[in-house]
Formats: structure tokens, C-alpha cells, sequence
């Protein structure tokens, strides 16, 4: 639960970037249209830019190492819930097995 909130967090920020990123660009397009402090439009436009790939980047790596742990948590899970019903199965198996050898018994106690 805590991998998820985490995860979600992470696209929400990228998402909040990308909203940054795009703003420079109408940004950028109206100082050129009225070609009034381009040069600071564009260093917002490319630092907007630069932090939306790295936290792009980030987002890949966490995503992946997110996927990673959760496959290694459900197989982990899986491996332990298979022991579990194997060895329900087992006590299921001898427990036949005595009732079988009981009845076996009476039989036998029942032609002597």
C-alpha cells in the first residue's frame, strides 16, 4: 500500500512538471509573439523542460523497481500459500490413512 501511494505521488508530480513545462511553452510563445523577454521565457521554457525529463527518468526507474518488489512480494506469497496447502494436504492424507487402517482393524477384529 505504502509502494502504490508512493507511485501515485511520483505521477502526480510528473504530471504537476509536464503542467509546468507547458505553461513555459504558451509562455515562450507569447513573449515571442510580442517579442518582450524572450531570453528569460526560454531559460524557464528549458529549465521547465530539464526537471520534467529528470523527474520523467525517476519516474521510470521507481516504476520498474516498484514492479520488481511487487513480483517478488506475490511470488513469495504464492510459494508460501503452496507450502501451506501442501501440508493440509498431507495431514488430509493421513488422516485418511488412519481412518482406512481403523476400519482395516475392525474388519479383522470383527472375522476373528
Amino acid at each position: 500500500m505504502r509502494d502504490t501511494a508512493a507511485a501515485k505521488e511520483l505521477l502526480n508530480r510528473r504530471l504537476r512538471c509536464l503542467a509546468n513545462y507547458e505553461t513555459a511553452n504558451r509562455n515562450l510563445e507569447r513573449a515571442r509573439a510580442k517579442n518582450r523577454d524572450v531570453h528569460q521565457a526560454e531559460n524557464q521554457q528549458q529549465q521547465a523542460c530539464e526537471k520534467f525529463e529528470n523527474i520523467s527518468k525517476l519516474a521510470k526507474q521507481e516504476l520498474n523497481d516498484f514492479k520488481k518488489r511487487r513480483v517478488v512480494a506475490f511470488r513469495k506469497y504464492l510459494v508460501e500459500l503452496t507450502e501451506l496447502e501442501i501440508k493440509h494436504a498431507k495431514s488430509q492424507v493421513q488422516l485418511i490413512r488412519n481412518c482406512i487402517a481403523s476400519l482395516n482393524n475392525d474388519f479383522a477384529n470383527e472375522d476373528n
